[in-house]
């Protein structure tokens, strides 16, 4: 992947000594707001300007971007089946996905065979995995392949954006930020089986779908259409979009251009989506209850409370922000300051893509800072945005550096930054999400390694991620105790479980000597392990003898 980087750099050397621009080779004279940056046409052909067709990146575009997609599929697939399983959502999720695609209800979502209340979110991100496991089984990588692929996704989308709006060089860069920024590959994630990285490439494609707001009426019904998946995806974190929408045709003046009935349609297009599952859900359950607690817990409680294990600053997320997307903010902060001093944000001002970005970017992150419930994640819809502006801002440092520095400031502001970012992404890759022993334990447990033992009864409450292995990758049938007694089940004499089950049993669970009681378990149903290690035990060991 490193070496990838290094291909990268080295071709848009090249354009240090090719991007010179008809009308421009004066002393002083500097094209490279119009052509680098924020160009006043949309193909990026600014009056009187000539694109530089001739750098290599121009030329060969296709190659690149395929070699960025490369690099972003090495950085999103590597390990992806073996990494370890997160217990917050992600395990939750994988485990209601997968009762969603064996008992065919795709309404009611369930966890351990129960109706699912934790997770209040609509169908569309479990309808996503529950697709993936019927193809590939159960599997971490099954739960995790959406979100992977969504995340690639999302990387060609920002280049075609950027191409098509800006330039062939920004879009490759911002293409290449995407595609090795720490926070869009860490936990909830590229890489994890949560719904995050599906809802920025949906958010996405309604941004970029925004500038033709002013040119077609019709334009809010497609965007009406991804804001409703959105919402089946995860319900209100959609409403940034929302206010990013509004905010952009007030600004642009878009508004003017729109019309009742592409309104209405646009209207009744989301209503007959959103509402359509909303009604059915209703129906299902034979009251309002989950719509009422998604709005409740979801919405009011998240924004005026601290719920899950998050923290709540008014700046926790620009904090954050220096750190998962480290570290373009700061160039970015230079190449404001650069702007401003040559007058250039001045003289594009109009710039409606500038100004797009900007709202993209703000209004977000002020909503999701005023909400009290604070998770970094909520940061990734506005990762497309970022890269292109840090691309911006690192090829502005390029070209207004001195000509025989420029080659050393293009491996100061763009090389040397993306090999840092791959660098943390790859050391979080091969050292950090490696599957911690007792998860590869459990792993193991497949029926065949148990002499065909189908289910585990387990003496303890199991964690997420324990039952997602069990159920979905091994094939157990899980058994846990009843609420409240949390031993119950290890004290019961062995002749209470079933003949082929095995039995999972905790420290804390077993208080007495295991003889006597393990004595009587049949042989082949016998499993025993500890819950902090999970040491696999054979029966000769169980009763004091060498395993």
């Amino acid at each position: 992947m490193l070496p990838l980087l290094s291909l990268f750099t080295r071709r848009i050397a090249m354009i240090g000594g090719k991007a010179q621009v008809a009308g421009s080779s004066a002393p002083g004279a500097d094209s490279s707001s119009r052509l680098w940056v924020w160009p006043t046409l949309r193909r990026g052909e600014a009056p009187g300007v000539r694109p530089a067709r001739e750098g290599f990146v121009s030329r060969h575009y296709g190659l690149c971007a395929l070699l960025v997609l490369a690099l972003m599929a090495c950085n999103v697939f590597l390990g992806l089946a073996t990494s370890s399983i997160n217990d917050f959502d992600e395990a939750r999720y994988g485990v209601s996905a997968f009762e969603m695609q064996q008992n065919r209800g795709f309404l009611v979502t369930t966890y351990a065979e129960k109706k699912e209340l934790w997770a209040l979110k609509p169908p569309l991100g479990y309808w996503l995995m529950a697709l993936s496991f019927s193809l590939l089984g159960g599997s971490a990588l099954a739960m995790r392949l959406p979100s992977a692929l969504c995340a690639l996704a999302t990387v060609a989308v920002t280049m075609y954006w950027a191409r098509r709006r800006l330039n062939p060089q920004l879009a490759i860069v911002s293409g290449l930020i995407v595609a090795t920024t720490f926070g869009f590959l860490s936990n909830h994630g590229a890489r994890s089986g949560d719904f995050d990285a599906c809802l920025t490439l949906i958010l996405l494609l309604a941004a970029v779908r925004l500038p033709r707001l002013a040119e077609s009426q019709w334009t809010v019904v497609g965007l009406a259409l991804l804001l409703a998946c959105g919402f089946l995806l995860k319900s209100f974190a959609i409403l940034p979009l929302v206010l990013v929408a509004v905010s952009y045709a007030l600004w642009s003046g878009a508004w003017r251009r729109q019309r009742l009935v592409a309104g209405l349609a646009a209207i009744g297009l989301f209503g007959a989506i959103v509402g359509g599952w909303a009604f059915a859900r209703w129906r299902a359950d034979g009251s309002p209850d989950f719509l009422l607690r998604m709005l409740r817990e979801d919405v009011l409680e998240r924004s005026t409370s601290i719920v899950d294990k998050s923290t709540s600053s008014p700046f926790g997320y620009v904090t954050a922000l220096f750190d998962r997307f480290a570290p373009w903010p700061l160039l970015m902060a230079v190449a404001a300051g650069v702007a401003i001093r040559a007058g250039l944000l001045r003289q594009h001002r109009r710039s409606g893509i500038l100004a797009l970005l900007a709202i993209w970017v703000v209004v977000p992150l002020t909503v999701v800072s005023l909400v009290r419930t604070q998770h970094h994640w909520y940061l990734d819809p506005i990762y497309p945005a970022l890269a292109m502006l840090a691309a911006g801002g690192a090829l502005l440092l390029v070209e207004r550096s001195p000509g025989r520095l420029r080659k050393l400031a293009l491996i100061g502001f763009v090389a040397l930054p993306l090999a840092l970012c791959e660098a943390r992404v790859l050391a979080r890759v091969l050292i950090k999400e490696r599957m911690p022993d007792d998860q590869r334990f459990l792993c193991a447990l497949k029926p065949s390694s148990t002499s065909g033992c189908r289910e585990v009864w387990s003496s303890f409450k199991l964690a997420n991620s324990e039952r997602f292995i069990l159920e979905v990758v091994d094939g157990f049938e899980v058994i846990e105790p009843s609420a409240g007694k949390p031993a119950a089940q290890a004290q019961q004499p062995a002749e209470r479980f079933p003949v082929a089950a095995c039995l999972l049993v905790g420290k804390s669970a077993w208080r007495r000597p295991l003889a006597p009681t393990a004595g009587r378990l049949p042989a082949r149903g016998l499993l025993l392990a500890e819950n902090e290690s999970y040491a696999l035990y054979g029966r000769a060991n169980v009763r004091g003898s060498a395993p």
